[in-house]
């Protein structure tokens, strides 16, 4: 198996019953759009929000002024350093000195694990922000960006947009010239300074004397990831241990944070028997748990791993608690299983991930089994979860998440809920919220849409990653899945992806063009899809087209954006002329607010201009309209001079004052 392929076979048999009584799963959460709801929450939600995170803890580091001035000079920046120096945190820095709330800011993450679209064919609103990290992508990706940036900068430079680009120092010898000559090295900044940074965000102020010890020395010598990371732990002892004082607090911390793999590489020399060790991987995995629980996942793992077959009768075998108490594992008073060591349990984990990566499928099926046990409570089963994923991801194993997440999600032969949805949909969120991982995800959730046969459940999982993790950083492609969601779905999801489309493009501008650019390139096909129809009469919205309160000029005034309203407009007049009226209505109503009536009426019956049936539908809508109580004769009269135009008659000359009652006052 690859696990790149996910080439398991199916293992969907019945659930795992160890132990008396009935196996008994209940759902976490009462509907999906709770489930992902409640467990997407974070203090970050949206791009714009994690640069204001960022930049209350950014340290600045050595050389950022040159790469300050070589990025306002040139709109373009390379920034090379060591792996963990914060060259990816300094590229957003940099760019948002750069920004206000309106500035475009976009992540190309996906374009940085694979070059399937040249970076020529994004667009590119005037003053927009690019980050481009090229630390993780492969020879081909990097060689093939590279060749891109050639036209990009170009394009940069006509939009008065913005590019900063990280790459590794291995790579560094291998930039074209023409990329080399914007190179600026970032180098680390002081590690007592990023993490006094950063506890200073949360309230908490480090002494000297306090940053002073061999412990925390080491650690503070390592990437900024990881001084992030035990900053997050510092904050977590005082929210959890509210009685103690700050050197206690990093005490906890910098323990949690040790490297305990000398420990656990020592204590397995001494175990060489295959049992022992499956019991300290299940409670590795399932610490937390109750005693029962991890013997059953520990006897578990012994079948999984044909283990049992070379063993003495089970009653001529140790006692499980001496066991226990022989491999230095606690039972609390409460009947759970601790260990001791702050967070021997995840060197243990990483241990078995690193030294047997042979054996890394057969655990995630080992995993798929004991998430069943009826002795693992909700918060056990949540536990397993984010060990497996976390385990997974750190040995570059998404597609191991991926297996899981359809064994969970996906309903049943029977075509029952599947009771573990919850958890996979916990999997999957934390598959799309890693940095290193997180495209492999979106790619998944891209594929799901595109399918016509998806299961309810599932395209409403879709819906909601999109609006609730995947939109706030990545507004662009949550778009595109929606979409494609939108036109296969059947209606009843609660939200619906249509319903989200909407409301995600009347927040942004750049996403109803984009929406609109879709729209224009497939409603001419010989088989459109229906939805697209109602997608664009719900998202043409006169008023907000119209609108000038936010911006220099309305969208309806904007070349590109006016064009692919026209455009889309004469499409479904021609393909679905029972359901245009009432949006014909809004924008005649519309018009009659706006200072200028063509802006609207100008878009109408340009659309309807090549086909003489098209305006004379138009003209008796208008009439019937003005002829109402809300109706306005002189909007009627203007649009009849449009149409006039629009046939090359002589039009006739009416006067009226255009200037609306609201625009008097």
């Amino acid at each position: 198996m690859t696990e790149t392929n996910n080439e398991f076979h199916d293992t969907q048999g019945s659930p795992i019953h160890a132990g008396s009584g009935d196996l008994n799963i209940n759902p976490v959460y009462y509907t999906i759009h709770e489930s992902v709801q409640q467990q997407a929450r974070g203090p970050r939600l949206t791009l714009k929000d994690d640069l204001r995170w960022l930049k209350r803890r950014f340290e600045p580091p050595p050389n950022l002024g040159a790469a300050r001035e070589m990025l306002r000079q040139s709109r373009t920046v390379v920034l090379t350093g060591l792996l963990g120096s914060g060259r990816r945190t300094a590229a957003k820095m940099l760019l948002d000195e750069l920004a206000d709330d309106h500035t475009p800011f976009t992540v190309l993450d996906d374009e940085a694990h694979k070059h399937d679209r040249s970076l020529d064919k994004l667009m590119v609103q005037p003053g927009h922000l690019f980050v481009l990290d090229l630390s993780d992508s492969t020879e081909d990706v990097f060689h093939a960006r590279q060749r891109d940036l050639l036209s990009f900068r170009t394009i940069l430079q006509q939009r008065t947009a913005f590019l900063a680009v990280v790459v590794p120092d291995f790579r560094k010898h291998h930039l074209d010239s023409d990329l080399a000559q914007f190179e600026a090295r970032i180098d680390r900044a002081r590690g007592a300074s990023v993490l006094r940074r950063h506890l200073e965000a949360e309230g908490i102020f480090l002494s000297e004397q306090q940053l002073t010890s061999k412990e925390l020395a080491r650690i503070l010598s390592a990437p900024m990831s990881e001084i992030a990371n035990l900053a997050q732990m510092v904050v977590l002892a005082r929210d959890t241990n509210r009685g103690g004082d700050l050197s206690t607090w990093l005490s906890e911390a910098v323990s949690a944070r040790i490297d305990r793999s000398d420990e656990v590489t020592e204590q397995l020399n001494k175990v060489p028997g295959g049992r022992q060790r499956t019991v300290l991987l299940a409670a590795a995995m399932c610490r937390g748990a109750s005693s029962d629980a991890v013997f059953f996942a520990s006897h578990r793992l012994v079948s999984s791993l044909s283990l049992d077959g070379r063993e003495q009768p089970r009653m001529e075998q140790e006692g499980y608690r001496t066991q226990l108490y022989e491999l230095n594992i606690d039972v609390a008073p409460n009947n759970r299983i601790e260990f001791s060591r702050l967070s021997y349990d995840r060197a243990l984990r990483e241990h078995f991930w690193d030294n047997y990566p042979d054996l890394r499928e057969p655990f995630c099926r080992w995993v798929d089994g004991i998430i069943r046990i009826e002795q693992f409570s909700v918060q056990d089963r949540k536990n397993l979860v984010d060990r497996f994923v976390e385990q997974s991801l750190r040995t570059n194993s998404p597609g191991h998440v991926r297996w899981l997440i359809d064994q969970w999600i996906f309903p049943r032969q029977t075509g029952a809920p599947n009771v573990l949805r919850d958890y996979g949909v916990r999997a999957l969120l934390l598959g799309l919220k890693n940095e290193r991982h997180g495209h492999f995800f979106r790619r998944l959730v891209y594929e799901w849409s595109r399918r016509n046969e998806l299961p309810g459940d599932v395209g409403q999982i879709v819906v909601d990653v999109c609006t609730e993790v995947i939109a706030p950083n990545y507004p662009e492609q949550a778009l595109v899945r929606l979409h494609h969601r939108a036109r296969r779905e059947d209606g009843t999801g609660v939200p619906t992806a249509y319903r989200a489309l909407v409301e995600l493009t009347s927040r942004d501008p750049i996403l109803l063009r984009l929406l609109l650019e879709r729209l224009t390139a497939d409603l001419p096909k010989q088989q459109p899809w229906p939805a697209d129809h109602f997608l664009f009469l719900a998202v043409a919205d006169p008023l907000r087209l119209a609108d000038s309160s936010k911006r220099s000029q309305p969208l309806a005034a904007d070349h590109t954006i006016r064009s692919q309203l026209g455009f889309c407009w004469r499409t479904t007049m021609l393909a679905r002329p029972d359901i245009v009226a009432p949006r014909v209505y809004n924008w005649f109503d519309a018009a009659g607010r706006t200072v200028a009536y063509d802006l609207l009426l100008g878009i109408l019956a340009d659309a309807a201009s090549q086909h003489l049936h098209l305006l004379g539908s138009l003209h008796v809508l208008a009439r019937d309209w003005s002829r109402t109580a809300n109706g306005r004769a002189e909007v009627f009269v203007r649009l009849s001079q449009l149409i006039d135009m629009a046939q090359g008659l002589h039009v006739t000359d009416y006067t009226f004052n255009h200037a609306p009652e609201e625009a008097v006052r």
